[in-house]
Parts: structure tokens; sequence; C-alpha cells
């Protein structure tokens, strides 16, 4: 994660590890993280306008990993001046074919994401929380649909607390930590693994980003 200005630089050392019996071969790539439809696009340096990739430059093109040894390669990328991009991926590409089970052959690459903030607009909006009912083989389910509406990357998790009908809380259940970059859509869920007795309650879902924290509830009953 990056903290810039737009038209700054940024560099990095990226090592990779050879855990196998055989030298790899990998060619370094960049390519840009792209969000359509609220999803994340991996797309090729050089085919997005204002795109980060295309600014990429490694100290080596090629990296040679011997046997259970490392190699080391920097990278040094520029966020245009112009850009509404904000992520990109440098990959170790593997060029190396790896013997599988009998005469199938694969290859394997590794990638690091790069983020970068260039703004303090950052802004999430929630989507209505939605239960599944407890079962005898399933946990009380909580989840929402968060959306990313600034122009930054944010990094978020939360918590979930159940109320009774007082108002007193039972119980809580948190939410695995998630980054959005800027236009993304993606569902936190979590389970609240204690068992309920029948009655009204309350679920109450905050999400904490950079400074930010946003509560929503929901009410559902346990029959």
């Amino acid at each position: 994660m990056v903290k810039c200005k737009l038209g700054q630089s940024d560099t990095q050392r990226l090592t990779i590890t050879n855990q196998t019996q055989q030298e790899l071969v990998f060619e370094m790539i960049a390519e840009d993280v792209v969000v359509r439809d609220g999803k994340r696009v991996f797309v090729a340096a050089g085919e997005t306008p204002g795109g980060i990739a295309a600014t990429a430059v490694f100290t080596q093109k090629e990296v040679v990993v011997k046997p259970l040894q490392s190699s080391s390669v920097g990278v040094t990328f520029t966020v245009p001046p112009e850009t509404r991009l904000r992520a990109a991926v440098a990959v170790f590409r593997g060029l190396t074919g790896i013997s599988g089970r009998g005469s199938v052959k694969m290859t394997a690459s590794l990638g690091a994401l790069f983020t970068f903030t260039a703004s303090e607009n950052f802004r999430i909006e929630t989507s209505p929380i939605a239960v599944s009912a407890q079962s005898a083989t399933a946990n009380l389910g909580i989840s929402q649909i968060l959306t990313n509406t600034g122009s930054e990357p944010v990094v978020t998790d939360g918590v979930a607390a159940v109320l009774d009908e007082a108002g007193a809380i039972v119980g809580k259940a948190s939410f695995e930590q998630q980054r959005l970059l800027p236009g993304e859509r993606l569902p936190f869920r979590a389970e609240y693994s204690a068992e309920l007795k029948a009655g009204r309650y309350r679920v109450l879902a905050s999400f904490q980003y950079e400074a930010t924290v946003i509560t929503d509830s929901s009410d559902f009953t346990v029959p």
C-alpha cells in the first residue's frame, strides 16, 4: 500500500523463493487492476488509458531462481498525473515447465498487488443487512455488501453485534478484513456461532475504514 501524489514514483524490491528441486525462470510483467461492474479485472500493460502498469520499470526482465534459493528484483511504478486507477500488479510469470503427475507439465506465476492512495477521498456505501436463519446444520449468517464509492483504496473490517429485544448485547461476530478498490463491490460475511433462543433480535453491523465508522441495523426473529 503506497501513499503518494499523482505523478509520483515508488520503488519496491520483490523476492521470490524457489522451494522446488528444479531451476525456475520467470519473466517480469506488470498488469493494471481495473474494476468493472464492481469486480476486479486484470488488464495487460498499455491497454488501459491512464494505466499504471505501463510505467513499470524492472531492474531485470528475466529472473532465474536456483533450487531452494531466492532471487530479488526491483520494480518502480509511476502513477500518471491524470488517472482514476489505483492498483497494479507486478508478476513473476513462469517460463519453466514444472513436471506434474505423468506427462503433465505446468508453469507457476506469482504476483504482488500494489495499491496507490493519492487523496483523502475515502467513502463506503452499504447495502441492507441480510440475515440467514440458524438451523440444525448451520449457524446464523450475517452478510452485507459494501461498495467503495470514493476515489481511493480502503481496507475495511467490521463486527456484528446481536441484541435481544431489551437491547442487551447477547454476542458478537467478526467480519473478515478485505480491501476495496475504487468502484469495487464485495460481500462481507460473518457467522454467529452461539445458538439463539426463540425471540426478537436486532443485529448491528459496524465497519471501520480510515477514521470512519459506519453502522447499519436489521431486525429478525428466531421462531
